[in-house]
């Protein structure tokens, strides 16, 4: 039986993917599209932020127990017995 707060760690994984959402709009606007302006810039790399964080909180929490479920698979004594054998 998983305890309160077994979701807990999808929120360093949804920081780390939408950090990295957010961060890759810089080059990309500046270099690719060719934007000078920094306020637009910002203001892209804010929206962007979020709007990919609130869209990617349930894929961080599906991420998070695919790790664990790898990392420590459920056994037997996991399942709460209903009087069954």
């Amino acid at each position: 039986m998983r305890e309160s707060g077994y979701f807990l760690p999808h929120v360093a994984i949804g920081y780390g993917v939408t950090a990295l959402a957010a961060l890759s709009v810089w080059p990309l606007l500046r270099y690719v599209v060719g934007v000078q302006s920094d306020w637009i810039i910002l203001s892209a790399m804010v929206a962007i932020g979020v709007g990919f964080g609130v869209w990617f909180i349930r894929y961080a929490k599906m991420l998070w127990l695919v790790i664990d479920v790898k990392l420590n698979p459920p056994t037997r004594e996991d399942f709460q017995s209903r009087g069954r054998r």
